[in-house]
């Protein structure tokens, strides 16, 4: 199904969760949601566009008959994104969608069977769950990645000319997957020496937050204010909000020593 590019995003991200003009160009939606959120500026936009998503196909499989039959022919959802999509359909939505999925999967069982299952040994998981549901995507999945490279250009090209320098420098700035993937998209080393340094502060802050809110439990006065939440932000800070970062800053590294240990 093609719910079209990013336009349409925009405007509804403006007028629905910012209170703002929903004609205002992206670098400025982008500076209002800096000001406004308090964890991973990337995060926030990808489970807003998740969100957005979801809600449509939720419409569709719901509403859309031949919409439907497209998805179950060539689609499904990822781990992650099955459960995000469950926060949004009703259960009845889930229930048609998987009842035709499953029966799908008793047909293509059914013809393995009558097959050499041999060939089906040794070559892998990925390549296995391929010969149970066919070639399929996940179209939240393909949808994140196009709408993470457009949301990283714009964060990059406003850090580099410096439109968005003073409310990245004022907010709590990108969780580490996701700080990783913008300091590998700025363009030179200036903006990445301003993205580090930004960090620097943010950081200060936070640890801060975390002192008052250790204190404050400490002395059982529990009067957090604004550091109320400070210890869910700084596992924000380290690990992406959930199932909205997909790289782990060490996944190179227990990739590597599993492989060492084969």
């Amino acid at each position: 199904m093609d719910f079209g590019r990013f336009d349409g995003f925009w405007r509804r991200l403006a007028g629905a969760r910012l209170d703002a003009r929903e004609d205002m160009p992206v670098e400025e939606i982008l500076a209002q949601a800096l000001g406004m959120w308090r964890t991973c500026v990337m995060c926030n936009l990808v489970w807003q566009r998740a969100f957005d998503l979801a809600s449509r196909w939720q419409y569709v499989l719901a509403e859309d008959s031949e919409g439907r039959a497209r998805f179950v022919e060539s689609q499904t959802w990822c781990n992650r994104h099955a459960w995000f999509f469950k926060e949004v359909a009703s259960p009845r939505t889930r229930g048609r969608l998987h009842r035709e999925l499953c029966a799908h999967l008793e047909v293509r069982i059914g013809e393995l069977l009558k097959g050499d299952l041999a060939t089906m040994t040794g070559q892998g998981a990925a390549r296995v769950l391929r010969d149970l549901i066919g070639d399929r995507t996940c179209p939240l999945c393909d949808d994140e990645a196009a709408f993470q490279e457009v949301v990283l250009e714009k964060l990059a090209r406003g850090l580099t000319s410096g439109s968005l320098r003073s409310a990245y420098e004022a907010s709590a700035g990108c969780c580490l997957p996701h700080l990783a993937a913008l300091l590998h998209t700025v363009p030179d080393a200036d903006a990445a020496r301003f993205l580090l340094k930004a960090t620097l502060g943010q950081l200060k802050r936070l640890v801060k937050e975390l002192d008052i809110y250790e204190v404050e439990t400490e002395s059982h006065a529990r009067q957090y204010g604004a550091a109320a939440d400070a210890p869910n932000r700084a596992l924000v800070c380290w690990a992406g909000m959930r199932g909205m970062a997909q790289e782990s800053p060490c996944r190179d590294q227990v990739s590597a020593l599993h492989g060492g240990m084969d």
